[in-house]
């Protein structure tokens, strides 16, 4: 009997690649498109949703990493 190969679609490329054997990106295609998806991740571009609690600091009160400097 055949084992049936398993299918997923690259979040970054939504090329189809196959499962077996399991790449190391997963679940990404390749180590390229992970990058790519790591990047927007530190550029800020995609983040995950936030909803404000009662005590928590708003949105708009979070300093600005990129603004802080630190002196030597």
């Amino acid at each position: 009997m055949k084992k049936k190969t398993s299918f997923l679609t690259c979040p970054t490329c939504l090329k189809k690649f196959a499962v077996d054997p399991l790449p190391k990106s997963m679940p990404f295609c390749c180590e390229r498109c992970r990058l790519i998806d790591l990047g927007k991740w530190v550029q800020e571009d995609i983040g995950l949703p936030y909803e404000p609690t009662d005590g928590g600091p708003e949105m708009d009160e979070r300093p600005n990493l990129r603004e802080i400097r630190f002196d030597d």
